[in-house]
């Protein structure tokens, strides 16, 4: 398994498919986030309209709360936006949140699991995850016959 940033991919060959959220699933969830945030600062800002001497409680709770709470959703949602498993014909590019890019030949997946919620799990050898992905995804029908055919073993003992 090699660790790259994934541009090496990007100019060398084009995938066969990707497999992703769809972008409304993470578009929505950023929309979430920033209305927090805004509400957040629209609340702090009329506690300091009304000049109350213990405005800066009312402040630091909206901003550290609803603030908080809509700055996490924004992120996480940054980083449900670039994860995705890139497929090639022998090996994928799997990029899951915030880490970096890494190649799995097709020949390390030797265990396919069925999760609960339409998820499937693969894992090297030594029990390490590969890649999980949902079946509410964008080309997972496609990745479904890819794994069928590039490890046979692993789609049989998980399916049957």
């Amino acid at each position: 398994m090699t660790h790259h940033d994934g541009a090496a991919d990007a100019g060398s060959a084009e995938p066969l498919f990707v497999v992703q959220r769809y972008p409304s699933q993470h578009l929505v969830a950023r929309g979430i986030g920033i209305l927090f945030m805004g509400g957040a600062v629209v609340l702090a800002a009329s506690e300091i309209i009304e000049r109350d001497p213990l405005a800066y409680i009312g402040i630091t709770v909206w901003l550290t709360t609803l603030g908080g709470l809509g700055a996490i959703i924004f992120f996480y949602a940054l980083s449900l936006g670039r994860a995705r498993i890139l497929v090639f014909d022998d090996h994928l590019v799997v990029r899951s949140g915030r880490r970096r890019a890494r190649t799995v030949p097709a020949s390390d997946i030797v265990e396919l699991a069925a999760l609960m919620s339409g998820r499937i799990r693969g894992r090297d050898a030594r029990g390490r995850t590969l890649f999980e992905t949902m079946s509410v995804y964008q080309g997972f029908p496609e990745f479904t016959s890819w794994l069928q055919e590039k490890a046979p073993r692993a789609w049989a003992e998980m399916t049957g």
